[in-house]
């Protein structure tokens, strides 16, 4: 039977694109039914950039937000907004939807018929609807097709890329950081920055002279770029469960608190975690990490074999099952 599912979803410089991205991923599954999204005020922006007109979008004050939900009448909602609270989750379900949250830990977490915390690999708290941790992660479409790394003793590229909005401003600041050594060692540098990332045309400008040096603003397609490299640096959310995908060893900055609580980034997993990122003191870290990686080929070998033991790709069938089950109780 034909389902209205309607994504409730947040995309902005404060949060990133992540769930703009994931909830796409996830309503490009549903082809048999109507798919409906629904965003703040504060999110509008951003969320109408990327959704591109390819599906229907409701705007709203965040106060109006449960109450437009509930006018549309949807069988699921699906929350990609963070925290959820008791209160909509309720009104919700009292008025007929199945309501599934991602990376929620909120008080309405409790409340919902599902609740997907890919992102904490450590539980949080314990309901029997709320699943946990890296083997509930499913990709975007772009990496099913391709095929992960083979390992090079050389290391000829490596990739820089902090989320959808770079709110440290990462990308420029660990460029330069690295830029003289990766000369030294004829690596390329490639740095993707996302649609919400303010600094693009200053950026741009800066490296515009600089060999060996490539950047992409917006990419679609990330996947074709990370088969150029070797090595990664980048922040500590959704992208890092891609590159151990793809076997790619990566020094992992946490942009913010809530990033900082994702614990797959681990030298068990394949990782270098660099932890919470401070102004004055992750930049020699890094490229600390960066020659230890580049120089330490033993090193390096056994990082890339550890992230071999990921292959997310059945995941996502996975989740769209376990939501298209999902009865009102």
């Amino acid at each position: 039977m034909k389902k209205r599912i309607i994504f409730r979803i947040i995309g902005n410089k404060q949060v990133g694109m992540g769930h703009i991205y994931r909830s796409l991923a996830l309503a490009r599954e549903f082809t048999e039914h109507e798919v409906l999204f629904v965003t703040d005020i504060n999110s509008q922006v951003v969320v109408e950039s990327i959704l591109n007109e390819n599906y229907w979008l409701g705007v709203y004050a965040v106060s109006e937000v449960t109450n437009q939900i509930k006018s549309l009448q949807p069988e699921i909602v699906i929350y990609d907004a963070l925290d959820t609270s008791r209160r909509d989750v309720e009104e919700l379900r009292k008025a007929g939807s199945v309501v599934v949250s991602f990376e929620d830990l909120g008080d309405g977490a409790h409340h919902t018929n599902l609740t997907v915390n890919e992102l904490f690999d450590k539980p949080k708290f314990e309901d029997d609807h709320i699943l946990w941790g890296h083997e509930y992660f499913f990709l975007r479409d772009e990496f099913e097709t391709v095929r992960p790394h083979r390992f090079k003793s050389r290391v000829d590229g490596i990739m820089l890329t902090f989320g959808g909005t770079d709110q440290h401003d990462l990308s420029r600041i660990i460029f330069w950081a690295i830029s003289p050594f990766c000369k030294e060692q004829g690596i390329t540098i490639h740095i993707v920055t996302g649609p919400g990332y303010g600094g693009y045309d200053s950026l741009e400008a800066e490296v515009a002279a600089e060999e060996g040096v490539y950047l992409t603003h917006a990419s679609g397609i990330i996947s074709s770029i990370m088969k150029q490299t070797q090595l990664a640096i980048t922040s500590n959310g959704r992208t890092v469960y891609e590159f151990a995908h793809m076997n790619i060893p990566s020094i992992v900055i946490a942009q913010h608190d809530r990033e900082f609580t994702h614990a797959f980034a681990t030298e068990e997993n394949g990782f270098m975690s660099l932890g919470l990122y401070h102004k004055n003191n992750t930049t020699p870290l890094v490229l600390s990490a960066l020659k230890k990686l580049v120089h330490g080929i033993q090193f390096r070998q056994k990082l890339y074999r550890r992230t071999t033991a990921f292959n997310f790709s059945e995941n996502k069938q996975k989740i769209v099952k376990a939501i298209l089950q999902l009865r009102q109780q």
